[in-house]
C-alpha cells in the first residue's frame, strides 16, 4: 500500500518593532531601539482569528501608544503600562512578503513634559491591545519626535 503524502503547513505570525528618537530641529536620530521581536497578546490573537472569519467584534489594528513600562510583556496584558501620549493613528501598508507595516510619528507636542519611554504597543481599538514590547528606556525630551515602526510578518513553516 502506498503511503499517503502528509500535507502539513503552519501559519507563523511574528511581530517586530523599532523606535527612533529624532531631534525635532535637525532631523538627526538620537536614539534607536533597533528591531525588537514583540509579543502578540491573547486579545490580539483572538482578534486576528475574528478578522479572518469576518466576525462581528473584530477590528483592524489602528493605533499606537508609547509607555513607561519596563517589565516583560505578559500575553494576557491588556494595556501598555504608563501610557505617555494619546492614541496615535497608524499608517498601514502591506508588501508582497506577507508583512503588515504600521508606522506612527509622535511629535514633541504630543508630550505634556519630557519622560522616559520603554514600551510601545499597537491597539485595534482605543482600548484593546494587539501587540507590544519593551525596549531599553530612552529619555524623550520635549524637543524630540518619536518614530515607531511595527511589522507583523506572516509566514508558513
Amino acid at each position: 500500500m502506498a503511503r499517503k503524502k502528509k500535507h502539513d503547513s503552519k501559519l507563523v505570525v511574528r511581530g517586530f518593532l523599532r523606535g527612533q528618537l529624532i531631534d525635532s530641529e535637525t532631523g538627526k536620530v538620537v536614539g534607536d531601539s533597533g528591531w525588537q521581536q514583540n509579543k502578540l497578546t491573547n486579545d490580539g490573537l483572538t482578534n486576528l482569528a475574528r478578522l479572518t472569519g469576518q466576525q462581528s467584534g473584530s477590528y483592524p489594528v489602528s493605533y499606537a501608544v508609547m509607555g513607561t513600562q519596563t517589565a516583560a510583556v505578559n500575553m494576557s496584558q491588556t494595556a501598555v503600562v504608563g501610557g505617555v501620549n494619546v492614541f496615535k493613528a497608524l499608517n498601514l501598508s502591506t508588501s508582497g512578503t506577507c508583512t503588515l507595516t504600521c508606522t506612527a510619528s509622535f511629535s514633541s507636542g504630543d508630550l505634556a513634559a519630557s519622560c522616559v519611554v520603554g514600551a510601545a504597543g499597537l491597539y485595534y481599538t482605543n482600548s484593546a491591545l494587539f501587540a507590544m514590547q519593551t525596549f531599553a528606556t530612552s529619555n524623550w525630551a520635549s524637543n524630540q519626535d518619536f518614530n515607531l515602526t511595527y511589522q507583523v510578518r506572516f509566514a508558513t513553516a
